[in-house]
């Protein structure tokens, strides 16, 4: 094989085939990233699931984790159809569906994107911060998140944003700052992937995340006036002046990490855990 690709041997988490892919070099050069999830595609390990592996830089298999969502193979007549257009099915197409999640994760929770393009990537910054916006409520958009980089330019990477995501055009992801499952994202992208009108595909994002935001901003004026508050305690207020099903642990944790990221860190920091602080002092 060509000194530009490693041969990697992968297993599908599903059904256990498994199979041979070729991965750039370069990736695992980079000592300053700990571990690569690589977007392997139905049809590249077996003909039915897509997944992520987790690589070391010595390119090693650390994990494996599977991807729910079934996406119709893009062929070059579905490809005719979105063109040059931005939509959601085009971003899934060049960044992978666990790239959209990652990236929808870090406008919601104000994570800055640092993107390594190929020369081939034709889409502008400016263009992909407004398709960002569009996901967003009109009073939370505006602010530019998401940085193109020249590539090949891992070996001269050098970003100072510690709590950034970083990927590249090639549907490899170098980076995630947070360590939460996106199952919120997956939820939301696979309810729009439903719906075929492009526009009310990110229009229905923008509904899901709004209402996360609107959860969040509650939380914050209720932890405006206090001290502290226990996560059962803020969950039981939060469902009945919202008027909505319990919130579930992982839900709480989301609008945690949004004040923390967008609001205020103090007041994050009053939403306490009965566990943690038992542990805390044993």
């Amino acid at each position: 094989m060509s000194e530009t690709f490693k041969v990697l041997e992968v297993s599908c988490p599903v059904c256990g085939e498994t199979k041979n892919i070729n991965i750039p070099v370069a990736i695992f050069s980079q000592k300053k990233f700990g571990t690569v999830k690589i977007q392997v595609p139905v049809n590249a390990v077996c003909p039915e699931h897509q997944f992520i592996v987790f690589v070391d830089t010595k390119g090693v298999v650390r994990g494996y984790e599977k991807i729910d969502i079934q996406m119709a193979i893009i062929t070059p007549e579905t490809d005719k159809e979105v063109e040059r257009r931005l939509n959601l099915r085009k971003l899934i197409q060049l960044f992978g569906i666990y790239g959209i999640f990652s990236l929808i994760h870090a406008k919601i929770f104000n994570y800055p994107s640092y993107i390594i393009k190929d020369k081939n990537f034709e889409y502008s910054e400016e263009i992909l911060n407004t398709v960002g916006d569009m996901i967003l409520p009109e009073s939370f958009s505006g602010s530019k998140t998401i940085y193109l980089l020249d590539g090949p330019s891992l070996n001269k990477l050098n970003i100072k944003d510690k709590d950034a995501l970083i990927m590249d055009t090639q549907q490899h992801i170098f980076q995630t700052p947070w360590n939460v499952k996106m199952k919120f994202e997956e939820g939301i992208v696979k309810r729009a992937l439903e719906i075929i009108d492009e526009q009310e595909q990110l229009k229905l994002l923008q509904q899901d995340i709004g209402r996360l935001i609107n959860e969040a901003n509650h939380a914050t004026y209720i932890l405006q006036d206090i001290k502290k508050i226990y996560e059962d305690e803020l969950i039981e207020q939060l469902s009945k002046n919202l008027k909505i099903k319990t919130i579930s642990n992982y839900r709480l944790n989301l609008i945690k990490e949004y004040i923390r990221r967008n609001i205020s860190k103090t007041l994050a920091s009053k939403i306490k855990s009965r566990v943690g602080e038992f542990l805390s002092i044993i």
